[in-house]
């Protein structure tokens, strides 16, 4: 396929400048040109190129007390070998694990983690990215560590055994995703004999499993993967920190200056994946999901050499309009549609490129998908007829220009990453580093044309998704996510002959201009200059209708403004059914705002209506200058809207549709809503929401709407690029437009939260969707008042040391699952948790097994710890804190967390960061004793939630009442390993007979001679005791047990705590047996009924605010003003 354009890359020779680093006169090459900034970035930049052609931008923020690094290598699955799939992803988990400087695997995350840092990684198509955080102070060594992944990793043949179960597990957490399966499908049917088709996340099949067919050695395949493309040419670094130019140069020159060079190693694509045999298909394939979608997806040239002009940011907005004369404004009018969206994937790709047009449709749009296909063809049609329009091009140049020359600071990880990925382009000259993303070089009319005239009816291919088809009979299967597909020539009549209507024809035409770009750019500063950015909001009005605050912009100084509401009432909440009125009514106003407001959406003001709580919540934020406008267009059509009867249906439907589909989450996501409904009072579980929508009328959902402003309370935050007077302005105009009369606050429906009596219980939820591979749980320790801001800082250090070793024993060492971490978390009132989360294929209760014993042993890590190592995190942390903020919209996000939560505790760092100051290691040892050590915590209050898979082995109640959670766990061990011969009666009676001094291959060989036995009663046995497998020699089933096993692992907690006191059984005052609950010879009771075992608990009390809350203008003074 033809190239946009047939030029070299952008010279990236001219304009360097031979340098020596300040301290060690290490050799670099600096560009010395000037690189295009906005006139609000305060950064300072330095583009290097050291000898061995690595390019790096140093990046100095003299404020930030977070550093970070992003380092991008061009090189991604399109390298993957045809034979081993998956091994550029497999090579990306690899490289964290040990270096030849620091070969301990757990290093990089601990010295990270010690000193508030984080990290992650991801691979695409031509890119595998690697990016951390760290605090500035410890900037250097992590980038020493980080360095090394590049120069000289371990890959020890044990880890790479142990991170393949990471990768597989990875993959089966992503089978259920329709996006990935969506995916996987287009490219499964592209032409096979590239890369794209190729499956890319790999699994043990395709990794491990393949190289041993093949008789290959996978580690060392992964070795030669790793030096043959991994170098320093494809390599783009970025670093951000507040140490000067020169001392960063000097670290990227010392640290990265040995990775090797090689050369251009990106491969050659030859030939474009979407191909002439692959285009012109008809494609239905089943959803996981309810769901109905439509996507075109055409085939083009290479687009990055086109970064400037930007042709398809034109195309795309247009083709994704939503107002009158869009495509979305003709389909939502038939009921056909409820989004539209557009674009292209021409950076991802090198060689070639696409382009997309998706229509997320209704059940009526699915079945006129043709007729939906005639107008996307027509609008197309309309365009190229029209001609490039400068206008509209020149309106989206401005809003780009003005977001450029206003940018606000970013999160010095993110901004790193975007930098370092977006510098793969290599038609990106180097003084365009910082802008080729923002700014548009020209209008190119002739580019804008050419672009269009692949957007063409013989280009393209149409994939139609939904869980069922009439039509047709999806018997095709994808290999690697099950995705059930049919697949046909696409007719005439939607290709070469495809032909719009006239009368829809006519209703389809350019947008008009753009009447919410900024009017004003000026900043309003404070009448007298500042020494210091105030920390609160001004009250300015409190009644019995509303509390009015305001924070001016005092330290940004650039046009934004960003303004909350909340209106609380009553019926916002109070019932299922009302939940989902509340829900629908925000889903339709939405909806029809979109179509209104689409214009101020490209001018980058942004609006959200949504319930939450006990409120109707309303956000705006953008530019200052349209806000006010913004907000009345929102508000006035919340007051006086009307149901549309077909709308009302549609969207009842498409409610009804994401209610069931949540069935289908993640089971960490599930976990986490059935741990709210345990948790908060009211909570709407799912079998309550789906029994509610069977009440949604029209009628009701006419009366739900009036109901809902006739009495309320409004709480409001105006910030930003704005003085008092426009901020009582607004205010005045919520009032006015919403009309609604005083409510008492205690009428509105608060959510309370549950005040668990001190015990440890569980729950153990099935989950419904039958394809999913994976469990998880959540062990949830609570720990003290909210309110109690010392061990609050207290729980965040500890919660900072404890993730790093809890996921290098559960998901490094013991592969227990892709995601694992631990974590704190808090709600309104009540108390802290700390929380240890796990989510894979292992059996939930042998996880919950594996997590007890870490919790039992970390103690004595706490212990260990030096003084030096609780300083430094201390520090880090410290430091962290001390951060500024970096924009208005983060600003109004930590201003208005405190006034929505009722505590209006503004100022909360400062008090925090003494604690800091005044905690030691031993102050460490009496939380964790107090709230989290079993022995010693005389208010131990504890809930753990598994969601099991259908295809895991769990207790009945009865089973869990007569067995150890030990027992349990090693008999779904076996259970999960296919050994189903034994009952869990023999598993106990065998633990309880075992000698626990005997080794534990002896005991695998009893255990081994036990089965077969159960299997094969009438046969006589040979046990053979080797070092690291007992093996059974019978005539008949042969059955090893590894001593690396995790029958092993549970054989060996089964017999340790065999003979243990049921130390929980008097923690609980309360006998749940009379309400017919389950305690387990622990002491641990199972919830079965969540909410009868809510009604014998207690509810901690609402919020009280911190402070008496005074307006600073009375309301005497405010009425002679107005």
């Amino acid at each position: 396929m033809e190239a946009f354009y047939n030029h070299s890359p952008a010279d990236w020779r001219t304009g360097f400048e031979s340098k020596l680093t300040v301290e060690s006169s290490l050799p670099y090459e600096e560009y010395i040109g000037h690189i295009e900034k906005s006139g609000n970035d305060q950064h300072q930049y330095r583009l290097i190129r050291l000898p061995n052609n690595l390019t790096a931008l140093c990046v100095q923020d003299v404020e930030a007390k977070v550093a970070a690094a992003s380092l991008s290598v061009n090189i991604g699955s399109n390298a993957n070998p045809a034979e081993l799939l998956g091994l550029a992803h497999f090579l990306e988990h690899m490289l964290f694990l040990g270096t030849e400087k620091y070969p301990d695997e757990g290093e990089y995350d601990a010295y990270l983690s010690s000193h508030s840092g984080s990290n992650n990684a991801y691979t695409s198509f031509t890119e595998t990215n690697y990016h951390f955080s760290v605090e500035n102070g410890a900037l250097e060594g992590a980038l020493d560590r980080f360095a090394q992944f590049f120069i000289s990793p371990l890959f020890n043949k044990d880890r790479v055994d142990r991170e393949l179960n990471a990768v597989d597990s990875e993959h089966k957490g992503n089978l259920q995703s329709d996006f990935r399966r969506l995916y996987r499908l287009m490219s499964s049917i592209s032409n096979t004999k590239l890369p794209f088709s190729w499956f890319s996340a790999g699994n043990t099949e395709t990794l491990k499993g393949a190289a041993e067919e093949l008789g290959l050695d996978l580690r060392e395949e992964l070795i030669k993967f790793y030096h043959k493309y991994y170098s320093a040419d494809v390599m783009r670094l970025v670093v951000v920190g507040n140490h000067s130019l020169d001392v960063l140069s000097e670290w990227v020159a010392s640290k990265f200056s040995d990775v090797k060079s090689k050369g251009n190693t990106r491969p050659v694509v030859d030939g474009h994946p979407i191909g002439k045999a692959e285009l012109g298909k008809l494609i239905h394939y089943k959803t996981v999901r309810e769901k109905y979608e439509l996507e075109l997806q055409f085939s083009l040239p290479d687009l990055k050499s086109t970064y400037g002009e930007k042709p398809f940011d034109y195309i795309s907005t247009l083709i994704g309009h939503r107002e009158p004369g869009s495509i979305y404004s003709v389909l939502r009018k038939n009921g056909w549609a409820t989004a539209i969206f557009a674009g292209s994937d021409g950076l991802l790709y090198d060689g070639f490129s696409t382009c997309f047009i998706g229509v997320t449709a209704t059940p009526e749009g699915l079945e006129n998908y043709e007729a939906i296909v005639s107008i996307i063809f027509g609008y197309i049609n309309m365009l190229v007829e029209s001609g490039p329009q400068e206008w509209y091009y020149q309106e989206l140049a401005l809003i780009s220009k003005v977001g450029f020359d206003f940018k606000e600071k970013e999160d010095a990880e993110n901004y790193a990453l975007s930098l370092s990925s977006g510098g793969l382009n290599q038609n990106i000259p180097p003084h365009q580093v910082l802008s080729h993303g923002s700014l548009h070089t020209g209008f190119n009319a002739d580019l804008i044309s050419k672009c269009l005239s692949y957007l063409n009816p013989s280009n393209y291919r149409l994939f139609i998704g939904a869980q069922e088809h009439k039509a047709v009979e999806c018997k095709l299967e994808e290999k690697y996510y099950g995705v059930l597909y049919h697949i046909a020539d696409l007719p005439s009549h939607m290709t070469s002959d495809v032909k719009c209507s006239p009368s829809v024809a006519k209703m389809l035409h350019l947008p008009s201009r753009n009447a919410y770009l900024p009017e004003s750019l000026s900043v309003t500063k404070p009448a007298t200059p500042v020494d210091k950015p105030a920390t609160e909001p001004v009250l300015l009005r409190k009644n019995d209708k509303s509390e009015v605050w305001f924070k001016q912009d005092d330290q940004f100084f650039t046009p934004h403004g960003h303004i909350g509401l909340t209106i609380s009432s009553e019926y916002v909440n109070n019932s299922p059914l009302n939940h989902l009125l509340s829900t629908l009514l925000c889903s339709l106003v939405s909806a029809e705002l979109q179509e209104q407001l689409f214009s101020a959406l490209l001018a980058n003001s942004y609006f959200y209506v949504a319930p939450g709580g006990g409120s109707i919540n309303v956000d705006v934020s953008g530019f200052s200058s349209g806000l006010p406008l913004l907000l009345k267009t929102v508000l006035q059509k919340l007051k006086t809207f009307k149901v549309d009867a077909q709308q009302f249906s549609i969207y009842r439907d498409e409610i009804e549709r994401m209610i069931q589909s949540q069935r289908q989450n993640s089971p960490l996501s599930l976990l986490y809503r059935q741990l709210g409904a345990v948790n908060v009072v009211p909570a709407f579980d799912q079998d309550m929401l789906e029994g509610a929508l069977k009440d949604i009328t029209l009628d009701g959902l006419q009366k739900h709407t009036e109901l809902l402003f006739s009495k309320a309370y409004a709480k409001m935050l105006v910030s930003g690029n704005y003085n008092q007077s426009v901020a009582l302005e607004a205010s005045n105009q919520v009032l006015d437009i919403l009309q609604f009369q005083p409510t008492s606050r205690s009428s509105i429906n608060v959510r309370r939260i549950l005040d668990i009596e001190p015990g440890y219980y569980t729950q153990i939820v099935p989950i419904s969707d039958q394809k999913c591979l994976n469990s998880a749980v959540v062990c949830t320790f609570y720990c003290g008042s909210v309110y109690d801001t010392r061990d609050a800082v207290i729980l965040h250090v500890l919660k900072n040391m404890v993730h790093t070793a809890f996921f290098a024993q559960l998901r490094t060492s013991e592969q227990l699952g892709y995601r694992v971490g631990a974590g704190s978390d808090f709600t309104k009132s009540g108390k802290r948790m700390l929380e240890f989360i796990v989510e894979g294929e292992s059996n939930p209760t042998y996880v919950t097994q594996r997590i007890n014993q870490f919790i039992r042993q970390y103690r004595q890590k706490l212990q260990e710890l030096t003084v030096e190592e609780f300083e430094s995190s201390v520090h880090s942390l410290i430091s962290l804190k001390q951060e500024k903020l970096k924009s208005i919209d983060e600003e109004f996000s930590e201003l208005w967390g405190s006034i929505t939560s009722d505590k209006y505790k503004f100022n909360k760092g400062n008090e925090n960061m003494e604690h800091l100051k005044q905690l030691s290691k031993d102050d460490l040892l009496v939380f964790w004793d107090k709230y989290v050590n079993e022995d010693t915590a005389q208010g131990y209050t504890r809930l753990d939630m598994q969601m099991s898979s259908a295809k895991i082995w769990q207790p009945t109640a009865e089973e869990f009442a007569t067995y150890p959670g030990t027992v349990i766990a090693l008999y779904g061990s076996l259970c999960s390993e296919g050994h189903t011969g034994l009952s869990i009666a023999d598993v106990q009676s065998f633990v309880s007979s075992a000698d626990a001094s005997s080794s534990i291959e002896s005991l695998l060989a009893n255990l081994s001679e036990l089965y077969v036995t159960k299997q094969v009663p009438s046969v006589s046995s040979k046990v053979t005791d080797v070092t690291n497998t007992a093996v059974v020699e019978v005539e008949g089933p042969r059955i090893i047990f590894e001593s690396s096993s995790k029958i092993a692992t549970a054989l060996q907690m089964a017999i340790s705590r065999a003979n243990e006191a049921p130390k929980f059984a008097t923690l609980s005052k309360t006998n749940f047996a009379n309400i017919d609950m389950k305690q387990s010879p622990e002491g641990i009771w199972l919830i079965d009924d969540y909410k009868r075992f809510q009604q014998t608990q207690a509810l901690h009390g609402i919020s009280v605010p911190s402070r008496k809350l005074v307006p600073l203008i009375a309301e005497s003074a405010l009425a002679n003003n107005n």
